[in-house]
């Protein structure tokens, strides 16, 4: 039961990071429709809260993109087998 519950807030996490990396992308080409591109405004604003606005905005969206990859694979890699 506790893998699965792992498992889940894993994916619900890699989601989220997801939405915010192509928010992310969405504001830097200034393309893309509103709602994408508010999500980018809401990363940088918590990017800057944890005090990574020395990053550059392709920098936080690549790492961002990272953090979605292996938080997927670590729910993959959590989930219970049947």
């Amino acid at each position: 039961m506790l893998g699965w519950l792992l498992s889940t807030l894993l994916f619900g996490l890699t989601l989220l990071l997801a939405l915010l990396a192509l928010g992310t992308f969405a504001s830097l080409a200034g393309t893309g429709p509103l709602w994408l591109r508010s999500l980018g405004g809401l990363e940088s604003a918590l990017a800057e809260q944890l005090g990574l606005e020395g990053l550059s905005g392709v920098g936080q969206a690549l790492s961002l993109m990272i953090m979605t990859s292996l938080c997927a694979g670590l729910a993959a890699f959590v989930k219970p087998r049947a």
